[in-house]
């Protein structure tokens, strides 16, 4: 009936409605009973249930309803008085005929107002789950964009005559190798590394050292966890000569320039 914290809205909606199997009310009452969130949105479905209720049209008993079925009572036992056999009216009074068409209609407006209620929240269901979809497919088409022109990125870079190779070795103390191809012209690299995992609210950060200049920052490892054999595209500013690069372990988020321990170093 739930998922892992919360009651379905289409299963609030039923029980709002009075629609609800016993056995499964009873345990919806005791997780509302200590769920706010819950709690809240059966308010709301108890007050949109109350809304389609008007619907109905609400008959009033006119002020001498009572009078008039004493006097038909009283009739009737005279009536059974002067005769042997009780026999049925041939015609009914204007009232009866109006007292019975008006329970005629209640009869047949409630129970269609309460099926149009269900229509409408099923309906409503129905539109939140193709939304559901349609956003789905949409970060799915998103995600495939990004990748086709990461894809074509990497492309030009490797492709270009003019892109130039970088190894790296590990620090004093620490194991590991990468490799850097990186194009000048149009400011674009690619990094491949090896190394441990970093530590917890650590990541690693990728450095170009300029001919002259301070160092630029070509961006933080993804996730900051792992660099171990995941390409990294980047980008910097065009027309940079690079004379080294770099890998530091940084705090998480990378930092303007760099403070940690420098762990590989292109080969000089």
């Amino acid at each position: 009936m739930t998922n892992s914290t919360h009651i379905r809205e289409e299963e609030l909606e039923l029980y709002a409605l009075g629609a609800l199997p016993e056995q499964e009310a009873a345990g919806l009452k005791l997780h509302v009973a200590a769920c706010d969130e819950c709690a809240m949105k059966l308010a709301q479905s108890r007050g949109e249930a109350a809304l389609l209720s008007f619907a109905a049209r609400e008959e009033q008993p006119a002020g001498t309803i009572k009078a008039e079925l004493m006097a038909r009572l009283r009739a009737n036992e005279e009536s059974e008085e002067r005769h042997a056999w009780p026999y049925p009216a041939l015609q009914e009074t204007e009232s009866e005929t109006e007292v019975k068409t008006n329970r005629w209609w209640n009869r047949v407006l409630v129970p269609a107002a309460v099926a149009l209620a269900l229509v409408s929240l099923g309906l409503s269901w129905q539109n939140r789950r193709v939304s559901q979809a349609l956003e789905r497919q949409r970060q799915a088409t998103q995600a495939l964009q990004r990748e086709r022109e990461q894809t074509e990125r990497l492309i030009a870079l490797l492709g270009a005559p003019d892109t130039l190779t970088y190894r790296m070795v590990a620090g004093a103390g620490t194991v590991g190798s990468g490799m850097v191809r990186y194009n000048a012209r149009i400011g674009l690299l690619a990094c491949s590394v090896q190394l441990p995992p970093a530590p917890a609210g650590k990541t690693y950060q990728l450095w170009l050292l300029p001919r002259t200049g301070a160092p630029l920052s070509a961006g933080v490892m993804e996730e900051g966890s792992r660099a171990n054999g995941a390409l990294w595209l980047a980008s910097v500013p065009a027309n940079r000569e690079a004379k080294a690069f770099a890998v530091t372990l940084e705090a998480e988020g990378g930092v303007a320039q760099p403070t940690g321990p420098k762990l590989l170093a292109d080969v000089p």
